[in-house]
């Protein structure tokens, strides 16, 4: 039945009781009345200092999970970096109702940020003490070390001065860096302080109300007071027990079937344990990477939902830009790791262009996933046509010629405009990939021209039956210009080294002839006469090669002779700083070619030879391939060397 009643006139029967029972029982009810406020502001103290502490420390630990996020996509031996990300997540947040609440970071024991502190930002505070003498940073400090805790200080709250203060410190993952907030035991206080007024409210009306017990219903009073015993003290007891597992960490709801005050105390708790539960579940599904889990601020003034929250955004963008960034990595590595097979390729075989483009050919279709492919070469005799030097799973009957005039077909066109063509339309009968099933068309077409610096060399065509993407696409393009520009050193090469062989065989016959001049006079001046034209195209021929080939003259005793421009313009100098000084002085050899020494003695046997070395001056230094020509005498002995240079 008491159940049913409000505290209000359980105390109004309390009174007419009191009346009969007399001033004895009077006194005794005041002093019970005391002693449940007493416990009562007890057990509201107990829970609103539990409650601020898990709140704070729940606080702390949300937003380092978001500063550890941040700090992996920074270099966090970096102060203005860090500075500025700390900054900028924590500058703005303020908590509590008097906005009082803040984040503060420190690396070990110097202030790094401290929003509502600004002068305190970038000073060493390892020996900073409260006015109680509490070393409250180097304290901590410690505690982050150990992994975290709380620390109990006083420190100037702006408008209030010296005022006590309890903060949760937590270390910032793999960092001396720690984050910490805390509460100022005023905003703690002045709750309490409310709720003692409001219970000594209710016991002052209690008091006023009551009227002293008649005498003769003492056994009525006896009883009614053992029943309200139980309506009261019973469910604050387990309104104590709740509150004790709250501060414990166990969530669990109370159930009282009543309609009185206590009921609304118990209701509060109540609402207090499901938001709790409601929060923890909220952070564990985000610790599990569960973003998509639904939470609704309980009020605007609801700063922990708000900055959970906040938390789950930052963390969803987190996860977004590093998946983006995986994935561009990703692509990077790839296209790297294409372009160091393919330049070891180009480097192996660049003086044999047939099985370069057959190795190449093989090694793009390969490593792209491709089908099926071809290289076609412009022909260095007659411009207007494009000779197959290479294919991979080509039909046979497509190319049994071999050769497409320029501007025929796609082939041709891409030739003619030098413009890449990217089909995933591809005409019918223009190209089939045969395979153990039969004969598919593909479903794209890539077509790209062999260029470097303007000059044209040939096409590359690449068929697949999966998509190209525009890295891969990138990638084809970057090979073929790489391609182009071994074929044009090759050729240049090639070429160099005919007109040497030319112009040694040239030299032999000279020799035969001053011989015959020696023994026959008239024939000495036809054949000095000859001689002087043959000297004349050996000059015009070295001419030729000085002006397109990097070139470098040196003596029978290694001394520079001369130096053309081509090379002292690379070198950013003149050939007046080279010549006279021997080669060794700015040339010095890769550590998997053969020395200088070696090299000489090669030279001087007449032997031909190519190494990969540096070119070093004014502070420049050139990888460049060299090819060194060594010209003999007519007894057989070292002239000169000349040295081409790639």
């Amino acid at each position: 039945m008491l159940n049913k009643l409000s505290l209000s006139q359980k105390i109004n029967i309390l009174i007419a009781t009191f009346t009969v029972i007399g001033i004895v029982f009077f006194a005794t009810f005041i002093n019970g009345q005391k002693r449940l406020e007493d416990e009562s502001v007890s057990i509201t103290t107990s829970l609103i200092d539990s409650t601020e502490q898990v709140k704070v420390k729940t606080m702390v630990l949300n937003m380092v999970q978001v500063i550890n996020t941040d700090f992996k996509n920074i270099d966090v031996n970096n102060p203005d970096t860090v500075y500025q990300i700390l900054s900028n997540r924590l500058d703005h947040i303020r908590f509590e109702n008097d906005k009082s609440g803040y984040f503060f970071v420190y690396q070990n024991t110097k202030c790094i940020l401290a929003p509502d502190h600004k002068p305190l930002e970038g000073k060493e505070r390892r020996d900073a003490v409260d006015a109680a003498g509490v070393n409250f940073v180097f304290k901590m400090n410690e505690a982050a070390k150990k992994g975290g805790g709380y620390v109990g200080y006083r420190f100037n709250k702006p408008g209030k001065g010296e005022t006590d203060k309890i903060s949760y410190v937590v270390p910032i993952a793999d960092t001396d860096y720690w984050l910490a907030s805390g509460i100022y035991l005023d905003n703690v206080e002045n709750a309490q302080i409310n709720t003692q007024k409001h219970l000594s409210e209710i016991a002052s009306k209690i008091a006023t109300n009551t009227v002293i017990p008649i005498s003769i219903l003492i056994i009525i009073l006896i009883l009614f007071s053992i029943s309200l015993k139980m309506s009261i003290i019973k469910p604050i007891s387990r309104i104590i027990n709740i509150t004790d597992y709250v501060a414990r960490g166990k969530l669990s709801n109370i159930e009282i079937k009543r309609r009185d005050e206590i009921s609304k105390i118990a209701t509060s708790l109540n609402n207090l344990i499901n938001r709790l539960r409601n929060t923890s579940d909220f952070a564990t599904e985000i610790g599990q990477g569960n973003f998509d889990s639904e939470f609704k601020e309980a009020s605007e003034d609801d700063m922990l939902g708000k900055s959970l929250l906040t938390m789950r955004h930052s963390l969803i963008e987190a996860r977004t830009s590093e998946e983006k960034r995986s994935e561009e990595e990703k692509i990077r590595s790839w296209t790297m790791n294409g372009h160091t097979i393919i330049n070891d390729i180009l480097r192996e075989n660049q003086h044999k262009i047939e099985v370069l483009a057959d190795t190449l050919l093989q090694k793009i279709i390969e490593y792209v996933k491709l089908n099926q492919g071809g290289i076609f070469l412009l022909n260095q005799e007659n411009k207007s046509e494009l000779n197959l030097i290479a294919s991979y799973a080509y039909d046979r009957k497509k190319f049994m010629e071999k050769t497409i005039e320029v501007g025929e077909g796609l082939i041709g066109t891409c030739a003619m405009e030098q413009k890449t063509i990217f089909m995933t339309d591809i005409p019918d009968n223009y190209i089939n990939i045969g395979s153990g099933l039969g004969d598919s068309k593909p479903r794209c077409l890539l077509i790209v021209p062999l260029i470097i610096n303007d000059q044209f060399y040939g096409v590359i065509e690449l068929a697949s039956f999966n998509r190209l993407k525009e890295h891969e696409i990138a990638f084809i393009e970057k090979t073929a210009e790489n391609i182009a520009s071994t074929i044009s050193i090759a050729q240049i090469t090639i070429n160099t080294a005919n007109l040497l062989e030319q112009s040694k065989q040239q030299s032999e016959e000279l020799s035969a002839q001053e011989e015959e001049m020696r023994q026959n006079m008239e024939e000495l001046m036809a054949t000095q006469e000859e001689s002087q034209r043959k000297e004349h195209e050996i000059s015009e021929i070295l001419n030729a090669i000085n002006k397109s080939v990097k070139t470098v003259t040196l003596d029978s005793e290694s001394i520079i002779l001369d130096i053309n421009d081509l090379l002292t313009v690379a070198l950013g100098s003149d050939n007046s700083m080279f010549i006279g000084k021997p080669f060794s002085t700015i040339v010095k050899p890769e550590d998997s070619s053969v020395d200088n020494e070696t090299l000489w003695d090669l030279m001087l046997k007449g032997e031909r030879i190519t190494r990969d070395e540096h070119v070093i001056a004014n502070d420049i230094n050139i990888h460049v391939k060299s090819t060194y020509n060594p010209i003999m005498s007519r007894d057989k002995k070292l002239d000169k060397v000349i040295i081409l240079v790639e």
